[in-house]
Protein backbone atom coordinates (compact mmCIF):
# COMPACT_ATOMS: atom_id res chain seq x y z
CA UNK A 1 0.00 0.00 0.00
CA UNK A 2 0.80 3.94 -0.51
CA UNK A 3 0.82 6.40 2.46
CA UNK A 4 -1.29 9.18 1.57
CA UNK A 5 1.75 11.58 0.86
CA UNK A 6 2.97 9.04 -1.76
CA UNK A 7 -0.55 8.71 -3.30
CA UNK A 8 -0.94 12.14 -3.92
CA UNK A 9 2.54 12.53 -5.26
CA UNK A 10 1.96 9.69 -7.38
CA UNK A 11 -1.49 10.79 -8.65
CA UNK A 12 -2.38 14.47 -8.44
CA UNK A 13 -0.82 16.21 -11.79
CA UNK A 14 -2.89 20.01 -11.30
CA UNK A 15 -0.60 23.07 -11.18
CA UNK A 16 2.89 23.23 -9.90
CA UNK A 17 2.10 18.90 -8.55
CA UNK A 18 5.53 17.36 -9.41
CA UNK A 19 4.41 14.75 -10.85
CA UNK A 20 2.46 17.28 -13.36
CA UNK A 21 5.55 19.16 -13.68
CA UNK A 22 7.27 15.74 -14.93
CA UNK A 23 4.81 14.38 -17.31
CA UNK A 24 4.69 17.94 -18.83
CA UNK A 25 8.42 16.89 -20.02
CA UNK A 26 7.17 13.93 -22.72
CA UNK A 27 5.55 13.60 -25.81
CA UNK A 28 1.57 13.24 -24.75
CA UNK A 29 -1.60 12.93 -26.96
CA UNK A 30 -3.67 16.23 -27.19
CA UNK A 31 -6.30 15.18 -29.90
CA UNK A 32 -7.15 12.79 -32.84
CA UNK A 33 -6.03 14.25 -36.57
CA UNK A 34 -9.45 13.65 -37.11
CA UNK A 35 -10.56 15.76 -35.15
CA UNK A 36 -9.85 19.02 -36.32
CA UNK A 37 -9.91 20.67 -40.20
CA UNK A 38 -8.44 23.06 -41.84
CA UNK A 39 -10.56 26.29 -41.90
CA UNK A 40 -12.96 23.97 -39.33
CA UNK A 41 -13.91 24.82 -35.91
CA UNK A 42 -11.72 24.98 -32.80
CA UNK A 43 -11.86 22.06 -30.73
CA UNK A 44 -12.01 22.57 -26.91
CA UNK A 45 -9.26 20.25 -24.66
CA UNK A 46 -8.57 19.60 -21.47
CA UNK A 47 -5.00 18.31 -20.14
CA UNK A 48 -3.42 18.36 -17.54
CA UNK A 49 -5.65 20.65 -15.80
CA UNK A 50 -5.25 23.73 -18.20
CA UNK A 51 -8.83 24.63 -20.17
CA UNK A 52 -6.99 24.69 -24.14
CA UNK A 53 -8.12 24.56 -27.87
CA UNK A 54 -6.88 22.98 -30.35
CA UNK A 55 -7.58 24.14 -34.37
CA UNK A 56 -5.56 23.43 -37.90
CA UNK A 57 -4.44 26.54 -40.03
CA UNK A 58 -5.70 27.39 -43.98
CA UNK A 59 -1.95 25.66 -44.32
CA UNK A 60 -3.43 22.41 -42.33
CA UNK A 61 -0.78 23.40 -39.22
CA UNK A 62 -1.91 23.01 -35.69
CA UNK A 63 -2.13 24.94 -32.68
CA UNK A 64 -2.71 24.10 -29.39
CA UNK A 65 -3.42 27.59 -27.38
CA UNK A 66 -4.89 28.45 -24.38
CA UNK A 67 -8.54 28.64 -24.49
CA UNK A 68 -8.80 32.29 -23.27
CA UNK A 69 -7.91 35.13 -25.30
CA UNK A 70 -4.97 36.92 -23.54
CA UNK A 71 -6.72 39.93 -24.11
CA UNK A 72 -10.33 40.30 -21.89
CA UNK A 73 -10.46 36.20 -21.70
CA UNK A 74 -13.03 35.27 -24.29
CA UNK A 75 -12.97 31.88 -25.31
CA UNK A 76 -11.12 31.18 -28.25
CA UNK A 77 -13.48 27.77 -28.59
CA UNK A 78 -15.91 30.49 -30.41
CA UNK A 79 -13.00 32.35 -32.73
CA UNK A 80 -13.44 32.37 -36.47
CA UNK A 81 -10.58 30.07 -38.36
CA UNK A 82 -9.47 31.87 -41.63
CA UNK A 83 -6.71 33.07 -42.94
CA UNK A 84 -4.30 31.11 -41.33
CA UNK A 85 -5.07 32.44 -38.23
CA UNK A 86 -7.92 32.51 -35.27
CA UNK A 87 -9.68 35.77 -34.34
CA UNK A 88 -11.59 36.14 -31.65
CA UNK A 89 -14.89 37.15 -31.81
CA UNK A 90 -14.79 39.82 -29.49
CA UNK A 91 -12.56 42.40 -30.51
CA UNK A 92 -10.84 40.87 -33.61
CA UNK A 93 -7.67 39.82 -32.22
CA UNK A 94 -5.89 37.18 -34.41
CA UNK A 95 -3.35 34.65 -33.50
CA UNK A 96 -1.28 31.50 -35.36
CA UNK A 97 -0.56 28.30 -34.33
CA UNK A 98 2.24 29.72 -32.14
CA UNK A 99 0.21 32.25 -30.14
CA UNK A 100 1.31 34.87 -32.29
CA UNK A 101 -0.46 37.88 -32.49
CA UNK A 102 -1.34 38.61 -35.86
CA UNK A 103 -3.67 41.50 -35.90
CA UNK A 104 -4.95 43.69 -33.35
CA UNK A 105 -7.32 45.88 -35.64
CA UNK A 106 -9.36 48.39 -32.71
CA UNK A 107 -5.37 48.94 -31.70
CA UNK A 108 -3.77 52.33 -32.60
CA UNK A 109 -0.70 50.85 -31.64
CA UNK A 110 -1.19 47.64 -32.84
CA UNK A 111 2.72 47.00 -34.16
CA UNK A 112 4.27 47.79 -30.63
CA UNK A 113 1.57 45.75 -28.35
CA UNK A 114 1.88 43.16 -31.06
CA UNK A 115 5.39 41.99 -30.08
CA UNK A 116 4.50 42.30 -26.19
CA UNK A 117 1.46 39.94 -26.44
CA UNK A 118 1.54 36.39 -27.28
CA UNK A 119 -1.43 33.63 -26.99
CA UNK A 120 -0.23 30.86 -24.58
CA UNK A 121 0.34 27.72 -26.78
CA UNK A 122 2.65 24.55 -26.40
CA UNK A 123 4.63 22.47 -29.19
CA UNK A 124 2.49 19.92 -31.18
CA UNK A 125 3.30 17.41 -33.99
CA UNK A 126 1.87 14.63 -35.56
CA UNK A 127 2.42 11.20 -35.77
CA UNK A 128 -0.05 8.31 -36.64
CA UNK A 129 -2.83 9.91 -36.65
CA UNK A 130 -2.87 11.62 -33.18
CA UNK A 131 -1.35 15.38 -32.68
CA UNK A 132 1.43 15.13 -29.54
CA UNK A 133 2.44 17.59 -27.33
CA UNK A 134 4.81 18.51 -25.11
CA UNK A 135 4.05 21.14 -22.07
CA UNK A 136 7.20 21.53 -20.71
CA UNK A 137 9.87 24.81 -21.85
CA UNK A 138 9.81 25.51 -25.41
CA UNK A 139 13.04 24.39 -27.32
CA UNK A 140 13.79 21.51 -24.73
CA UNK A 141 11.24 18.74 -26.01
CA UNK A 142 12.49 15.38 -26.10
CA UNK A 143 12.90 13.10 -29.43
CA UNK A 144 9.62 11.94 -31.11
CA UNK A 145 7.60 9.31 -29.17
CA UNK A 146 6.08 7.00 -32.49
CA UNK A 147 5.26 3.56 -31.64
CA UNK A 148 5.07 1.08 -33.97
CA UNK A 149 1.59 2.08 -35.25
CA UNK A 150 2.82 5.26 -36.77
CA UNK A 151 4.76 4.38 -39.11
CA UNK A 152 1.43 2.09 -40.67
CA UNK A 153 -1.07 3.70 -43.03
CA UNK A 154 -3.55 5.40 -41.94
CA UNK A 155 -6.07 2.93 -43.33
CA UNK A 156 -4.33 0.34 -41.06
CA UNK A 157 -5.18 2.01 -37.92
CA UNK A 158 -8.23 1.90 -35.76
CA UNK A 159 -8.10 4.99 -33.03
CA UNK A 160 -10.76 4.62 -30.13
CA UNK A 161 -11.01 7.98 -27.41
CA UNK A 162 -13.10 7.85 -24.01
CA UNK A 163 -13.11 9.61 -21.00
CA UNK A 164 -13.01 7.81 -17.69
CA UNK A 165 -14.05 9.58 -14.72
CA UNK A 166 -10.94 8.59 -12.06
CA UNK A 167 -7.30 9.46 -11.77
CA UNK A 168 -5.07 8.30 -14.33
CA UNK A 169 -3.28 5.89 -12.46
CA UNK A 170 -5.76 3.78 -11.32
CA UNK A 171 -6.97 4.14 -15.11
CA UNK A 172 -2.95 3.48 -16.23
CA UNK A 173 -3.29 0.42 -13.64
CA UNK A 174 -5.40 -1.72 -15.52
CA UNK A 175 -3.59 -2.26 -18.24
CA UNK A 176 -0.55 -3.65 -16.41
CA UNK A 177 -2.59 -6.10 -14.60
CA UNK A 178 -2.94 -9.70 -16.44
CA UNK A 179 -4.96 -11.28 -14.18
CA UNK A 180 -8.38 -9.53 -14.10
CA UNK A 181 -8.99 -10.60 -17.84
CA UNK A 182 -9.89 -14.11 -16.83
CA UNK A 183 -12.68 -12.50 -14.82
CA UNK A 184 -13.70 -9.00 -15.62
CA UNK A 185 -13.44 -10.01 -19.42
CA UNK A 186 -15.15 -13.45 -19.17
CA UNK A 187 -17.46 -12.86 -21.98
CA UNK A 188 -14.88 -12.26 -24.18
CA UNK A 189 -11.88 -14.13 -23.85
CA UNK A 190 -12.65 -17.98 -23.87
CA UNK A 191 -10.40 -21.21 -23.33
CA UNK A 192 -9.93 -23.13 -26.50
CA UNK A 193 -7.30 -25.59 -27.12
CA UNK A 194 -5.61 -25.74 -30.69
CA UNK A 195 -4.65 -22.05 -30.60
CA UNK A 196 -0.89 -20.90 -30.68
CA UNK A 197 -2.08 -17.26 -29.47
CA UNK A 198 -5.13 -15.01 -28.86
CA UNK A 199 -7.31 -15.37 -32.06
CA UNK A 200 -10.94 -13.96 -33.22
CA UNK A 201 -13.41 -16.50 -33.35
CA UNK A 202 -14.68 -16.17 -36.49
CA UNK A 203 -16.82 -12.41 -37.62
CA UNK A 204 -17.37 -12.38 -33.75
CA UNK A 205 -15.84 -10.42 -30.97
CA UNK A 206 -15.11 -13.61 -28.55
CA UNK A 207 -11.57 -13.90 -28.48
CA UNK A 208 -10.03 -17.62 -28.46
CA UNK A 209 -7.01 -18.14 -25.68
CA UNK A 210 -5.05 -21.33 -25.61
CA UNK A 211 -5.68 -21.00 -21.74
CA UNK A 212 -7.83 -20.71 -18.99
CA UNK A 213 -5.36 -20.70 -15.92
CA UNK A 214 -6.57 -17.84 -13.39
CA UNK A 215 -3.27 -17.47 -11.54
CA UNK A 216 -0.39 -16.13 -14.29
CA UNK A 217 3.12 -16.12 -12.37
CA UNK A 218 4.77 -12.84 -13.13
CA UNK A 219 8.44 -12.16 -13.99
CA UNK A 220 9.21 -8.55 -14.32
CA UNK A 221 12.37 -7.23 -16.08
CA UNK A 222 13.05 -2.82 -15.82
CA UNK A 223 14.04 -1.23 -19.31
CA UNK A 224 15.10 2.08 -20.23
CA UNK A 225 11.51 3.36 -21.13
CA UNK A 226 9.86 1.69 -18.14
CA UNK A 227 9.45 -2.07 -17.72
CA UNK A 228 8.59 -5.37 -19.44
CA UNK A 229 6.98 -8.24 -17.79
CA UNK A 230 5.72 -11.84 -18.71
CA UNK A 231 2.52 -13.34 -17.42
CA UNK A 232 2.67 -16.99 -17.64
CA UNK A 233 0.07 -19.39 -17.58
CA UNK A 234 -0.28 -23.13 -18.14
CA UNK A 235 -2.03 -23.63 -21.64
CA UNK A 236 -4.77 -26.33 -22.10
CA UNK A 237 -3.07 -28.73 -24.62
CA UNK A 238 0.75 -30.00 -22.92
CA UNK A 239 1.11 -27.80 -20.00
CA UNK A 240 3.93 -30.13 -18.97
CA UNK A 241 6.21 -29.22 -21.31
CA UNK A 242 5.08 -25.68 -22.41
CA UNK A 243 3.64 -22.33 -21.12
CA UNK A 244 1.28 -20.02 -22.29
CA UNK A 245 3.38 -16.44 -22.42
CA UNK A 246 1.98 -13.18 -22.83
CA UNK A 247 4.77 -10.30 -22.53
CA UNK A 248 3.26 -6.52 -21.89
CA UNK A 249 5.47 -3.34 -21.56
CA UNK A 250 5.02 -0.34 -19.39
CA UNK A 251 6.48 2.81 -20.85
CA UNK A 252 6.83 6.02 -19.61
CA UNK A 253 4.61 8.11 -18.35
CA UNK A 254 1.02 6.28 -18.75
CA UNK A 255 1.71 3.93 -21.89
CA UNK A 256 0.70 0.22 -22.17
CA UNK A 257 1.63 -2.20 -24.87
CA UNK A 258 -0.62 -5.50 -24.26
CA UNK A 259 -0.59 -8.05 -26.81
CA UNK A 260 -2.90 -7.89 -29.61
CA UNK A 261 -5.09 -10.94 -31.30
CA UNK A 262 -3.55 -12.41 -34.43
CA UNK A 263 -2.27 -9.76 -36.69
CA UNK A 264 -2.94 -6.48 -34.22
CA UNK A 265 -0.83 -4.67 -32.03
CA UNK A 266 -2.40 -2.19 -29.28
CA UNK A 267 -1.30 0.76 -27.53
CA UNK A 268 -3.22 2.17 -24.42
CA UNK A 269 -2.27 6.02 -23.74
CA UNK A 270 -3.68 7.12 -20.18
CA UNK A 271 -4.01 10.80 -20.54
CA UNK A 272 -4.82 13.28 -17.70
CA UNK A 273 -7.24 15.67 -18.26
CA UNK A 274 -6.83 17.03 -14.29
CA UNK A 275 -6.32 15.22 -10.93
CA UNK A 276 -10.12 13.10 -11.20
CA UNK A 277 -10.16 12.75 -14.80
CA UNK A 278 -8.74 11.06 -17.89
CA UNK A 279 -8.96 10.27 -21.98
CA UNK A 280 -8.00 6.53 -22.58
CA UNK A 281 -6.38 6.61 -26.41
CA UNK A 282 -6.91 3.45 -27.80
CA UNK A 283 -5.14 2.51 -31.20
CA UNK A 284 -4.90 -1.13 -32.75
CA UNK A 285 -3.27 -1.62 -35.94
CA UNK A 286 -3.31 -4.43 -38.33
CA UNK A 287 0.27 -5.18 -39.58
CA UNK A 288 -1.05 -7.37 -42.32
CA UNK A 289 -3.00 -4.65 -44.29
CA UNK A 290 -5.76 -1.97 -44.23
CA UNK A 291 -8.47 -2.56 -42.02
CA UNK A 292 -11.76 -3.77 -43.99
CA UNK A 293 -14.86 -0.98 -42.96
CA UNK A 294 -16.33 -4.26 -41.47
CA UNK A 295 -13.43 -5.01 -39.46
CA UNK A 296 -13.04 -1.66 -38.04
CA UNK A 297 -16.32 -1.51 -36.97
CA UNK A 298 -15.61 -4.94 -34.63
CA UNK A 299 -13.02 -3.43 -33.34
CA UNK A 300 -14.90 -0.53 -32.13
CA UNK A 301 -17.46 -2.77 -30.90
CA UNK A 302 -15.18 -5.01 -29.07
CA UNK A 303 -14.22 -1.95 -27.23
CA UNK A 304 -17.14 -0.87 -25.87
CA UNK A 305 -16.63 2.88 -27.15
CA UNK A 306 -19.14 2.74 -30.04
CA UNK A 307 -19.32 6.12 -31.20
CA UNK A 308 -23.49 7.47 -30.65
CA UNK A 309 -23.93 4.36 -28.71
CA UNK A 310 -21.71 4.28 -25.56
CA UNK A 311 -19.97 7.25 -25.94
CA UNK A 312 -20.53 10.91 -27.03
CA UNK A 313 -18.53 12.92 -29.92
CA UNK A 314 -16.43 13.95 -27.21
CA UNK A 315 -15.29 10.54 -25.45
CA UNK A 316 -17.92 10.75 -22.65
CA UNK A 317 -19.65 7.37 -21.97
CA UNK A 318 -23.05 6.87 -21.23
CA UNK A 319 -22.51 4.90 -18.48
CA UNK A 320 -21.91 6.58 -15.23
CA UNK A 321 -22.08 6.25 -11.36
CA UNK A 322 -25.20 8.29 -11.63
CA UNK A 323 -26.85 5.33 -13.17
CA UNK A 324 -24.91 2.13 -12.27
CA UNK A 325 -23.06 2.01 -15.60
CA UNK A 326 -26.30 0.65 -17.06
CA UNK A 327 -24.87 -2.35 -15.38
CA UNK A 328 -27.34 -5.38 -17.21
CA UNK A 329 -27.98 -7.14 -14.10
CA UNK A 330 -30.78 -9.90 -15.82
CA UNK A 331 -28.31 -11.01 -18.02
CA UNK A 332 -25.64 -11.53 -15.51
CA UNK A 333 -28.41 -13.76 -14.06
CA UNK A 334 -29.52 -15.80 -16.79
CA UNK A 335 -26.18 -16.61 -17.67
CA UNK A 336 -25.22 -14.54 -20.51
CA UNK A 337 -22.98 -11.97 -19.27
CA UNK A 338 -20.15 -11.80 -16.78
CA UNK A 339 -20.45 -8.48 -15.71
CA UNK A 340 -23.50 -7.27 -17.51
CA UNK A 341 -21.15 -4.37 -19.26
CA UNK A 342 -20.37 -4.57 -22.94
CA UNK A 343 -17.07 -4.50 -24.45
CA UNK A 344 -13.72 -5.00 -22.84
CA UNK A 345 -12.34 -1.71 -22.27
CA UNK A 346 -15.30 -0.30 -21.38
CA UNK A 347 -15.17 -2.77 -18.52
CA UNK A 348 -12.05 -1.96 -17.96
CA UNK A 349 -12.98 1.68 -17.42
CA UNK A 350 -16.09 1.04 -15.27
CA UNK A 351 -14.44 -0.53 -12.60
CA UNK A 352 -12.00 1.89 -12.51
CA UNK A 353 -14.50 4.61 -12.16
CA UNK A 354 -16.55 2.49 -9.16
CA UNK A 355 -12.84 3.22 -7.23
CA UNK A 356 -13.77 6.46 -6.42
CA UNK A 357 -12.02 9.78 -7.79
CA UNK A 358 -8.38 9.24 -6.56
CA UNK A 359 -8.54 5.74 -4.53
CA UNK A 360 -7.36 5.60 -1.35
CA UNK A 361 -4.50 3.34 -1.72
CA UNK A 362 -3.93 2.93 1.83
CA UNK A 363 -7.21 0.71 2.29
CA UNK A 364 -5.25 -2.06 -0.38
CA UNK A 365 -4.28 -5.43 0.08
CA UNK A 366 -2.09 -6.25 -2.62
CA UNK A 367 -1.09 -9.86 -3.67
CA UNK A 368 1.44 -11.05 -5.81
CA UNK A 369 -0.85 -10.90 -9.03
CA UNK A 370 0.15 -6.87 -8.33
CA UNK A 371 3.58 -7.31 -8.99
CA UNK A 372 3.38 -4.97 -12.48
CA UNK A 373 1.44 -2.61 -10.41
CA UNK A 374 3.47 -2.67 -7.56
CA UNK A 375 6.59 -1.56 -10.10
CA UNK A 376 5.25 0.75 -12.06
CA UNK A 377 4.33 2.85 -9.04
CA UNK A 378 7.68 2.50 -7.72
CA UNK A 379 9.52 3.64 -11.08
CA UNK A 380 7.48 6.55 -11.34
CA UNK A 381 7.93 7.87 -7.62
CA UNK A 382 11.26 7.27 -8.08
CA UNK A 383 11.60 9.08 -10.98
CA UNK A 384 9.66 11.95 -9.88
CA UNK A 385 11.73 12.21 -6.45
CA UNK A 386 14.86 11.95 -8.70
CA UNK A 387 13.69 15.12 -10.56
CA UNK A 388 12.56 17.18 -7.25
CA UNK A 389 15.62 16.28 -5.52
CA UNK A 390 18.62 16.48 -8.01
CA UNK A 391 16.70 17.43 -11.55
CA UNK A 392 17.91 13.89 -13.07
CA UNK A 393 16.22 13.47 -16.05
CA UNK A 394 13.02 11.32 -16.39
CA UNK A 395 12.51 7.65 -16.48
CA UNK A 396 12.57 7.01 -20.81
CA UNK A 397 13.92 10.43 -21.52
CA UNK A 398 17.59 9.91 -21.02
CA UNK A 399 18.37 8.58 -24.39
CA UNK A 400 16.34 9.30 -27.76
CA UNK A 401 14.84 5.67 -28.19
CA UNK A 402 13.42 3.73 -31.01
CA UNK A 403 9.80 3.53 -29.83
CA UNK A 404 9.25 1.90 -33.05
CA UNK A 405 10.83 -1.64 -31.59
CA UNK A 406 8.41 -2.16 -28.94
CA UNK A 407 5.71 -4.48 -29.85
CA UNK A 408 3.57 -6.58 -26.72
CA UNK A 409 4.17 -10.26 -27.52
CA UNK A 410 2.13 -13.69 -26.69
CA UNK A 411 2.73 -17.28 -27.73
CA UNK A 412 3.21 -21.03 -26.52
CA UNK A 413 6.78 -21.46 -25.56
CA UNK A 414 8.61 -24.55 -24.53
CA UNK A 415 9.19 -24.48 -20.40
CA UNK A 416 12.99 -23.43 -20.83
CA UNK A 417 12.38 -21.12 -22.97
CA UNK A 418 13.22 -17.64 -21.42
CA UNK A 419 10.28 -15.46 -22.10
CA UNK A 420 12.63 -12.41 -23.64
CA UNK A 421 13.13 -14.51 -26.92
CA UNK A 422 9.28 -13.49 -27.43
CA UNK A 423 10.30 -9.70 -27.62
CA UNK A 424 11.05 -8.67 -31.58
CA UNK A 425 14.06 -6.20 -30.46
CA UNK A 426 14.51 -6.52 -27.06
CA UNK A 427 15.25 -3.74 -25.21
CA UNK A 428 14.98 -0.85 -28.24
CA UNK A 429 18.78 0.69 -29.54
CA UNK A 430 19.19 4.52 -28.89
CA UNK A 431 17.19 6.29 -32.31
Amino acid sequence: MLSAEENALLCRIEGDAPMGRMIRRYWIPAALSEEVTADGAPRRVRLMGEDLIVYRDSAGKVGLLEELCPHRGASLLLARNEECGLRCLYHGWKFDVNGKVLDMPAEPDANGMMQRVRAKSYSVRESGGIIWTCMGDQGSEPPPLDFEFTQYPAENIVHMKARIECNWVQSLEGVIDSSHTNYLHGDTFKPAAGFLASTYRGDSLLVDRPSNDGKPRYEIENTSYGFRYAAIRKPLVDADKNSYVRVALFVAPFYGLFPGQEGWGSMQAFVPIDDTHTMLYFTRYNMRGPVSAKERERQIAWSGFVPGVDVDTDGRKFRSRANDWLQDRKAMQVGTSMSGIRGVQMEDAVVQESMGPIYDRRKEHLGTSDMAVVRMRRLMLQSVRDLMESGKTPLGLEIALNYKALRAEEAIVPLDTPWQKLCRLGEPQPA
